[in-house]
Order: structure tokens, then C-alpha cells, then sequence
């Protein structure tokens, strides 16, 4: 069985982060969230519900969330691992579909 990891890079997404984890879920062995600096709750939310959360102090960016989430991806052994924004740009109902390519 593949293993797909899903990794989130979120800042100030605490009204989104919960709809994208759950929806997430659905398709993925495992959710990794990494909360940029966020002055909200949305690393809190996402752990509440599952998901692994790393933290940066301070927000640094896009990029440095997703080296931090591709980092921390590498240790549970990934199959595929598939990027998710966490405003909801991209649809987590997807996922099958770039799993399956």
C-alpha cells in the first residue's frame, strides 16, 4: 500500500486550517502542518485534530515551511508526499487524483 503524507504550510489560517485537515484526512496516511509563526490557533487546531505540527517561532515564509514540512516528512518514510495550501487554494478531493498519476 502506498504511504501518502500530507504536508500544510499555514500562517494566521485558523479559520480554514480545520475544513483542509479533515478534508485531508480523507485521503492521506498522515497530515504534517507546519505553523509559520502564526498569532492565532492555527497550529493548536490542527493538532487538536490529528494532524503532526511543527513550529516556527517567527513567521520565515512558504519555502522555509515547506523545507521544515518536507524534513519532518522524510521520517515517517513517504511513498508520495503531497502539498496542500492551508487557505483552501487547492481542494484536499484531489489527491487521489495526483496519488494515482
Amino acid at each position: 500500500m502506498v504511504k501518502v503524507v500530507t504536508c500544510i504550510p499555514a500562517y494566521n489560517e485558523e479559520k480554514t486550517i480545520a475544513r483542509v485537515v479533515i478534508e485531508a484526512q480523507k485521503y492521506s496516511d498522515l497530515i504534517i502542518v507546519c505553523d509559520d509563526g502564526s498569532t492565532d490557533y492555527t497550529g493548536i487546531i490542527a493538532e487538536k485534530l490529528g494532524a503532526i505540527v511543527v513550529k516556527h517561532r517567527e513567521n520565515r515564509g512558504k519555502g522555509a515551511a515547506l523545507r521544515t514540512l518536507f524534513k519532518k516528512a522524510l521520517e515517517f518514510s513517504p511513498d508520495i508526499v503531497v502539498t496542500l495550501d492551508a487557505d483552501l487554494q487547492h481542494d484536499p478531493k484531489y489527491i487521489p487524483l495526483l496519488v494515482n498519476e
